[in-house]
């Protein structure tokens, strides 16, 4: 007789959670940094498909040849825009547009911060941000002259301007793409042409102009497609991880095992042991690691499931990787294809993510004696927005692991949670709830906090004394 074989499939197990903010949410990106007021919020780029990009028309080759003729460059200029693309030359255009219409206002002076000594340094700065800002030209231009709080340009320039502003959708993408990843050298040829030019209408001898000549793919990409390449608002799961799990997962054990997690060093438990659990530690410099690292980070993770969840290091040596995966998505009309069943049915996933992104500014008053007053500004999600987080447990997570999981997670939910940063100032705050929850696996959060409960002496024993339950002071 032959035994039915008995088939084993490893599987992840997948949690679902909806975060609906109450107040706008502030996450800015931390790779845009300069010396302006304004922050920007983080944003990934991500191609995105769009059924009307396939009625856009490509840009032909005889609208670029009538760009470049409407744009003929002085000689000295021309030399150094021969080698750039359609594109840069495009948003070399768009930004000496700006530079001609304002430079000349207020006796040459001119206007709001596009003025003084410092004219062209915010020109940079602004320049890159509302070019990472907008999806449209259009767009880009408002937020450049509302950023740079100038006004509206005379009416003799709209015809030169709107044809610039009003290329197809397929060129604009890449236009906009030079314009926020090249944004010091358009500025500086944008500035060079600008000032070439002014001296040869002075100039009893004016240097001759050059009409350039660029291929139209090279401004497109190609032929129209349904797809285009943008810098898309998103909220950084490596943030949502810190938030939704690491956080709290110490929050709960914490108050399980009667500790004060304090200010670092201050509380009962060594500075680097909190940061362990807190944010996965450092391994200090020059440590050595020990020849039994495998054994004693097994035993550490046997010991304390939270940190079998996350993973961490201790001053000498790495316990591995974590045991859950943590995505995160803006519910919006971009990410459609990568929210959950439940997630793409939200009215929010019809909207677009630039849509619902706001401009926000706050004030730091002054002191009575004038000192200290400040003024800033960044983009904020809109109060309302939503994020669809998804987690997952890799396979054979250890039953007291997905507990620590389930604890970390409904602790977080039950603690007014938040997103992103400026808690303090009234931003942030969320409404969570399980799209696809624990169920009867709640089981296994029971169990985790017995475990607790009956080792409390030994696992605060190994916290307090940086042993983490081993034969040796891994954390001091």
């Amino acid at each position: 007789m032959i035994d039915t074989p008995i088939i084993i499939r490893p599987s992840t197990t997948t949690y679902e959670l909806l975060l609906t903010s109450t107040q706008q949410v502030s996450h800015h990106d931390p790779a845009v940094q300069d010396e302006s007021n304004r922050m920007l919020f983080n944003r990934r780029k991500q191609i995105v498909e769009d059924p009307r990009m396939e009625s856009e028309r490509a840009l032909s080759q005889e609208a670029m040849d009538r760009l470049c003729a409407a744009n003929p460059a002085p000689e000295s200029v021309a030399e150094m825009l021969a080698d750039i693309t359609g594109a840069e030359f495009i948003a070399v255009v768009v930004v000496r547009q700006f530079v001609d219409l304002y430079t000349g206002l207020n006796a040459g002076d001119g206007e709001g911060l596009f003025s003084g000594l410092e004219r062209y340094r915010h020109l940079e700065e602004r320049l890159r941000h509302a070019a990472t800002s907008a999806s449209t030209l259009l767009g880009f231009w408002n937020r450049l002259c509302d950023t740079l709080q100038v006004g509206i340009h005379g009416c003799d320039a709209d015809a030169a301007l709107l044809s610039v502003l009003g290329l197809p959708k397929p060129t604009q993408a890449v236009v906009l793409e030079a314009l926020a990843t090249q944004y010091r050298s358009v500025v500086s040829l944008a500035r060079f042409w600008h000032g070439t030019a002014v001296a040869a209408r002075r100039s009893e001898d004016p240097e001759p102009t050059v009409v350039l000549s660029y291929d139209a793919q090279s401004a497109t990409g190609g032929t129209a497609t349904r797809a285009q390449v943008l810098e898309v608002p998103a909220i950084s799961g490596n943030s949502v991880r810190h938030q939704v799990l690491r956080e709290p997962a110490w929050y709960h054990l914490a108050e399980h095992l009667g500790l004060r997690p304090g200010m670092p060093g201050q509380g009962d438990v060594p500075a680097s042991v909190e940061a362990l659990f807190y944010n996965g530690g450092n391994i200090a410099a020059g440590a050595k690691s020990p020849t039994n690292a495998h054994r004693l980070a097994q035993d550490i993770r046997a010991a304390y499931p939270s940190i079998d969840l996350l993973g961490g290091v201790v001053n000498a040596f790495d316990l591995g990787a974590s045991r859950v995966q943590v995505a995160a998505w803006l519910v919006c009309s971009e990410n459609a294809a990568a929210l959950g069943e439940r997630a793409a049915e939200l009215p929010a996933a019809s909207l677009s993510a630039f849509d619902i992104i706001d401009d926000v500014t706050l004030t730091r008053q002054a002191g009575r004696a004038g000192v200290g007053q400040m003024i800033w500004s960044f983009e904020a999600l809109a109060s309302g927005a939503q994020v669809y987080v998804r987690l997952s447990l890799e396979p054979y997570t250890p039953d007291l692991t997905h507990g620590a999981f389930i604890a970390a997670v409904e602790t977080y939910l039950a603690q007014e949670p938040v997103i992103g940063g400026m808690r303090a100032r009234g931003f942030g705050q969320v409404q969570g709830e399980w799209l696809c929850g624990p169920g009867e696996a709640s089981c296994f959060r029971e169990a985790y906090e017995a475990y607790l409960a009956e080792n409390v002496e030994r696992l605060r024993n190994g916290l307090v004394f940086g042993t983490l339950c081993t034969e040796l002071i891994v954390c001091s």
